[in-house]
């Protein structure tokens, strides 16, 4: 139904050992300003933070909507010693279906971390939101590494779709 909301509760903390998925801290702010090259910002709707105020604004949003169970969450993806080294985060637009959206810091590419970071998401998501059947990723047809990272995280191409003017394929991953 059109305006109904589809609340997120997921664990405040995940990890497999090797990388873990907490909430932001606003002392991650001038972290994730610096972590963040033209790649991630050019693959994000609506823009990033540009400045260590816009980075704090963005982690007292994601804050915010966690507190409030969604429709959107988004986890800091650290190492075990607690760097942060990107993001994931999670919106309900229906009560079956999940979208996903992930970034790694580029010092931090190329170890399979992001990968890590969908499995423990995907893992973790059947188990606390009842009725969610399916994840999937919206990936720019030129943005090989994510397809690759989707791909070996159990995501299968499922068509595409168009948001905001921008074509994506549309990768599933069946729960």
């Amino acid at each position: 139904m059109k305006g109904e909301r589809h609340p997120i509760r997921l664990p405040a903390r995940l990890t497999d050992g090797v990388v873990m998925l907490d909430e932001h801290r606003l002392k991650d702010a001038a972290a994730d300003l610096a972590g963040e090259d033209d790649e991630i910002r050019r693959r994000f709707d609506g823009g990033r933070p540009t400045t260590l105020t816009e980075a704090e604004d963005t982690i007292r949003r994601y804050r915010a909507r966690r507190a409030a169970g969604g429709p959107e969450v988004t986890y800091a993806l650290r190492l075990p010693d607690g760097t942060l080294i990107g993001g994931i985060e999670v919106r309900r637009p229906t009560a079956e279906a999940a979208d996903v959206g992930y970034w790694v810091f580029p010092a931090f590419r190329g170890h399979g971390y992001a990968r890590r970071a969908l499995e423990l998401l995907c893992e973790a998501a059947p188990r606390e939101i009842d009725g969610l059947a399916e994840i999937s990723a919206h990936i720019e047809p030129d943005n090989a590494a994510s397809l690759r990272t989707a791909e070996a995280a159990g995501f299968r191409q499922a068509g595409d779709v168009v948001e905001n003017g921008v074509r994506r394929l549309r990768l599933v991953r069946r729960l």
